[in-house]
């Protein structure tokens, strides 16, 4: 009786071990040619939610720039975005942080005590 359960064992854990082998050849060879290079070629580079279901996503897709708009039933290319664009939203950007809402209610606080 044990050397029945030892050989069902034994079978058992090489077709697990067959299949599993077999898995990991055939996602291999489903893909062959895809490389680093091409699996980066989409990228999300920033999201905004609007809300719960709705949110504005910047796409990049090899060197081009797109502004999309999803939410639980559409997807929308709202703009091409050029480079200019994009620099010249970062430098705008980088402006707004400087001014954080800390600063601008502790200046205040500042105005307040002077007067």
């Amino acid at each position: 009786m044990n050397s029945y359960l030892i050989n069902f064992a034994a079978y058992s854990f090489a077709m697990v071990g067959f299949i599993l082998t077999i898995f990991f050849v055939y996602k291999k060879s489903i893909n062959p040619g895809v490389s680093k290079k091409e699996k980066d070629f989409l990228k999300i580079e920033n999201t905004l939610k609007l809300s719960p279901v709705k949110t504005i996503y910047v796409i990049k897709a090899g060197t081009e720039k797109f502004l999309i708009a999803g939410d639980s039933a559409n997807t929308t290319m709202l703009a091409k975005l050029k480079e200019e664009t994009c620099e010249n939203n970062i430098m705008e950007s980088e402006k707004i942080r400087e001014f954080e809402p800390l600063k601008i209610i502790k200046d205040r606080l500042m105005e307040v005590k002077i007067r």
